[in-house]
């Protein structure tokens, strides 16, 4: 099969480097069979020799029979470098870690640097992150990050596996175009060694390929995620239209959909795609739920990312989980991210004595968020606002803060009838009246416990479930407006004038929403929260 397609805008980016005299280069790539086609595309462009050096055979053109002699040696092929006259790209493939210890390589590296400066020659290491490098020789390199696939060369990739397919046997494919895309979306992330696994193993089981397909891409991305360690694919079940309340923060989401189903549109109608939301608020009242209804609302994966898994005892392990994440998200893309619970990775008490570590990710992190590119929509949540640090919280991170509070009366209404009919029993033969005025205080998923905790008594007395078996329920329950009083009293206090209210206040009509936006630091007015 041919070798896989490269990106045109990298090819430029790297020919301008050569151009300019750029003696190393470092390739962040998550695969080294791509990055070496980008590089033979490159030297291919420039005229430049192509040659590649592995452990295993030394230095050689990937269409010569016998390496160069003595190049095996590390040492000796970084002296066969600085010693040539002509120009040549070297690919030098797993030899970051051979720096790591080897004073007299770095001192070869250094001449090399020198040597090149001359011509257009440039020697490139790959791999996850030019942080890898010695810190000594990770001044003279330039970093260059390869983009991941677009869908455009995805198909090409995949054109072209079939075509190698076909000459070998009948291959059938049984998809339409929509069909194709939807495949095309389930294969981001995935490098081309992976896709070509997945799909062949997809192919050969009939000969044919079908909608089948995209179920296996689907699983082989869940696998790509497993592995970052920090990223799991999370199932995006329910709709907005099954969350109760939260009527403010479902119209702002949803005004935003259009820019998610057209793009294109969207920016020529000078508008970019949304960066992302942070809700705040009580625990069980929405925010998890509503981060899995906006993936299903925009017609996008969710990926989950739990901050505490971060960290690690190894030195840079705990950056590197952090890069790993981000770049795969962005592979990805379009996506919904969910950070959960965002203050146990990134609060201000997270690593006290870690030797800077929660400083340095906390930076990266804010980094990236202000300057992810397009397609990656944040959701965070957070219970406990004091452990952000106010960097975090500043306009530009996120487009919004929203805050979550405890259901009113009208919503917990909402609610019980909601789990009452998904239980098979119809809320209409209930006294809601009496059950909504006992559960003042109670959050959403409290009052989804009581049903559950009713139906066990019930099942008990081998009796139906009734109004009575609720309230007795609710009688017993503490719920955390009581538990935790005053630490919701601060968090109240805090959102005032700082957070957009997620729902309407008591009484407050849908048609006479305010504007999305609360200026920030602006003075509380009244019913500004419920």
């Amino acid at each position: 099969m041919s070798r896989p397609p490269a990106p045109i805008e990298q090819l430029r980016d790297l020919e301008l480097l050569l151009n300019a005299h750029h003696p190393i280069l470092y390739l962040e790539a998550e695969e080294d069979e791509r990055a070496q086609a980008l590089l033979e595309h490159v030297a291919d462009h420039l005229n430049l020799l192509f040659l590649t050096w592995t452990p295993h055979r030394g230095l050689a053109h990937p269409l010569m029979p016998e390496p160069l002699e003595g190049t095996l040696d590390p040492g000796r092929c970084l002296q066969h470098i600085t010693g040539s006259s002509n120009e040549s790209l070297y690919y030098l493939r797993d030899f970051v870690p051979l720096l790591a210890s080897d004073t007299a390589l770095k001192a070869r590296l250094r001449e090399v640097h020198q040597a090149l400066w001359k011509h257009r020659g440039a020697v490139v290491f790959t791999g996850h992150s030019s942080a890898e490098l010695p810190e000594d020789i990770g001044r003279l390199v330039t970093t260059v990050t390869l983009a991941p696939p677009s869908d455009k060369e995805y198909h090409r990739f995949l054109s072209d596996m079939l075509t190698d397919l076909r000459s070998r046997r009948t291959v059938k494919v049984e998809m339409t175009g929509a069909d194709v895309g939807k495949l095309l979306q389930q294969l981001r992330g995935l490098t081309f060694f992976e896709v070509k696994k997945v799909m062949t193993q997809a192919i050969a089981e009939q000969w044919t390929l079908d909608v089948s397909a995209i179920g296996k891409a689907l699983e082989a991305k869940k696998e790509v995620l497993k592995r970052t360690g920090v990223l799991e694919y999370s199932p995006a079940e329910n709709s907005l239209d099954d969350i109760a309340g939260l009527t403010r923060l479902k119209r702002w989401l949803r005004k935003r959909r259009a820019v998610f189903d057209n793009p294109d549109r969207a920016k020529e109608f000078g508008l970019s795609a949304p960066r992302g939301i942070l809700l705040l608020g009580v625990p069980g009242c929405g925010k998890s739920l509503s981060a899995k209804a906006v993936a299903r609302e925009y017609g996008l994966p969710l990926i989950r990312l739990d901050p505490s898994r971060l960290y690690t005892k190894y030195i840079g392990e705990t950056e590197q989980n952090l890069r790993r994440a981000t770049r795969t998200a962005e592979a990805m893309a379009p996506i919904v991210l969910w950070i959960d619970e965002i203050e146990k990775g990134l609060g201000s008490e997270t690593g006290g004595s870690d030797g800077g570590v929660s400083k340095r990710v906390f930076g990266s992190f804010l980094s990236w968020l202000q300057e992810k590119p397009e397609g990656v929509f944040v959701i965070a949540t957070s219970n406990d606002i004091s452990q952000l640090p106010p960097e975090l919280l500043r306009k530009g991170r996120f487009d919004e803060i929203f805050f979550v509070d405890l259901p009113n009366a009208d919503v917990r209404r909402e609610i019980m009838t909601l789990h009452l009919n998904r239980r098979g029993r119809d809320a209409a033969t209930f006294d809601l009246d009496a059950i909504v005025a006992q559960t003042d205080g109670f959050s959403g998923a409290e009052l989804e416990q009581a049903v559950v905790s009713a139906l066990y008594a019930a099942y008990d007395e081998g009796a139906e479930l009734e109004t009575r078996h609720l309230l007795a329920e609710l009688a017993v329950t503490r719920p955390l407006s009581v538990t935790s009083g005053e630490k919701l009293a601060r968090l109240r206090e805090w959102a005032v004038g700082r957070a957009v209210p997620a729902d309407l206040a008591p009484g407050e009509a849908p048609n006479s929403l305010p504007p999305d936006s609360l200026p920030q630091g602006s003075e509380p007015g009244p019913g500004s929260l419920r």
